[in-house]
């Protein structure tokens, strides 16, 4: 078969069954769109906060986020992987690239990823580096160049990051989105929602990791506007939804009063997002401590966030019988 019509007949082949035979997708699909988007909110604060603040101020609980990036999305990518029916066949996305295809690049932006990831650690300062780590990149001369070229280019690094970090969060959303036959995931904010929870995700997972008080507050001010953000595009997402034909709303209906309504409405709206906004503008005023259960519940809503959207969305088809 020709290269450029792998994608096509892989796409294809997956929508078919989608449509045909309900539910195709398991647990695995979750994971690796949270992993991605999780991946994804860790490389925009730390890169925005080498933008911002310069690489002396990056902390410790960053140097740990960006050191299990690469691993998260390694992991992700080993569910994904778990999930393809012709694995031997994973090596055509990487034989061609087709910008309007969905998974063509989105294998391109995770392949990218994990260079800018490595050149972002290498440019960071050197008690980054574990010692002997450090000792290797001295010694040898070809990592000695490379960290060196990563130090005087951290922020073309860090906005590399930025960039490819946005790709990737918006990317595990529009993966669904360009899945035919399903109406719930038939919408263009499902990229946006999936970005939004990705950096909240992301922030709460430096804020369980973060040591200094200080950086405590501005995680939590900054997971505070994400968690706003995400409010309003899933209004926005279930409104395009509900205002659409009667197969959309019946779709919309599956997470707003159907038999998801507890896990999406009760756990991920209000125990991911509103409790833990509301505990975080306490502890921001001063009436509450900072806790590092408030970020663990923005970490858990945006994991089954993800769980509701690719469970329910293959409940209801645009092909009926």
């Amino acid at each position: 078969m020709a290269p450029h019509l792998a994608h096509t007949e892989i796409e294809t082949t997956r929508a078919a069954a989608l449509a045909a035979h309900g539910h195709t997708w398991g647990w695995e699909i979750p994971i690796y769109l949270f992993l991605g988007g999780l991946v994804a909110g860790i490389m925009l604060a730390v890169s925005a906060s080498v933008l911002m603040l310069g690489r002396e101020k990056v902390t410790q609980a960053m140097k740990r986020g960006l050191l299990a990036a690469p691993v998260l999305l390694s992991l992700g990518m080993g569910a994904l992987f778990i999930d393809l029916t012709y694995k031997l066949h994973v090596f055509r996305f990487y034989t061609t690239f087709r910008a309007t295809a969905p998974m063509s690049l989105g294998s391109w932006v995770l392949l990218l990823v994990y260079p800018v990831q490595i050149g972002l650690v290498l440019a960071m300062p050197p008690d980054w580096i574990e010692p002997w780590l450090a000792r290797l990149l001295e010694e040898v001369p070809t990592l000695r160049k490379v960290r060196t070229f990563a130090e005087r280019h951290v922020r073309r690094l860090a906005w590399a990051a930025l960039i490819s970090g946005v790709a990737l969060g918006v990317y595990t959303g529009v993966l669904l989105s360009a899945t035919v036959a399903r109406p719930l995931w038939s919408s263009g904010a499902l990229g946006f929602l999936f970005l939004a929870s990705g950096a909240s995700t992301g922030v709460a997972a430096l804020m369980v990791l973060e040591r200094d008080h200080r950086m405590q507050g501005i995680w939590a001010r900054a997971d505070l506007a994400l968690i706003a953000v995400e409010l309003m595009v899933i209004v926005l997402w279930l409104v395009g939804l509900a205002t659409q034909g009667p197969v959309y709303r019946e779709a919309a209906a599956l997470v707003v009063t159907g038999p998801y309504a507890p896990f999406f409405v009760g756990m991920v709206v209000f125990g991911g997002l509103l409790l833990p906004a509301a505990l975080e503008a306490l502890s921001l005023r001063g009436k509450a401590l900072h806790s590092r259960w408030v970020p663990a519940l923005v970490l858990f809503g945006g994991l089954l966030l993800r769980f509701v959207i690719v469970y329910a969305g293959q409940d209801v088809s645009f092909v009926k019988g």
